[in-house]
């Protein structure tokens, strides 16, 4: 028999929202990458890049990517470069982590504490997965659709900026960000403020 299954199953159901919480990356066919999809492919990512670092736990590593943005079902995406967004962001995810371990810390504290040490990034893991949350983005853009960059006004210079600043240099991630980041540079299909 399965302990607390009507809690369970409520939390399970909860996760369905994922799909509804849409991010800044457009995809070809002009939908917005949900965060369902991006924790998905954050996750691919670590089953095939964790290999290359042995002192990594790979199934901790998956457990953060599958969580990771848990706390937007209550605090929403918050887009690159959104001053007003960002500034509220600590906040609301704290805020939202509240909720859900009020909500279900009965049935799920595996997760929540997950995602608390997902937050102090004091482990390897937490780290690379990090990393990988702020390099995986910019995949997304160039090699979806570089509009994103267009529509939302973001500028090249600023978001190379942001995301460099936000891996931990113990990885040897920023080679990805620096692959993208020339791509988009050689197919010209970023955006400067200064093209408006």
């Amino acid at each position: 028999m399965i302990k607390n299954l009507e809690h369970k199953l409520r939390f399970i159901e909860l996760l369905d929202k994922m799909k509804d919480i849409k991010r800044i990356i457009l995809l070809r066919n002009w939908w917005l990458e949900s965060d369902a999809e991006h924790s998905y492919h954050l996750a691919m990512m670590v089953l095939v890049l964790a290999e290359d670092f042995p002192e990594l736990n790979i199934e901790k590593c998956l457990k953060f990517a599958l969580v990771h943005d848990l706390v937007e079902i209550y605090a929403w995406d918050t887009e690159a470069l959104n001053t007003e967004q960002e500034n509220t962001k600590k906040q609301r995810e704290e805020d939202a982590l509240i909720e859900l371990e009020k909500q279900y810390f009965q049935v799920i504290p595996e997760i929540i504490n997950l995602i608390k040490e997902y937050e102090l990034r004091e482990s390897k893991e937490a780290r690379f997965v990090y990393s990988l949350d702020k390099v995986q983005p910019i995949m997304q853009v160039v090699i979806e659709w570089w509009n994103a960059w267009h529509k939302y006004k973001i500028d090249f210079e600023k978001i190379k900026a942001r995301q460099y600043s936000k891996i931990y240099p113990e990885f040897w991630l920023g080679k990805i960000l620096d692959k993208y980041f020339w791509e988009a540079k050689e197919k010209n299909i970023y955006y400067k403020e200064e093209n408006e």
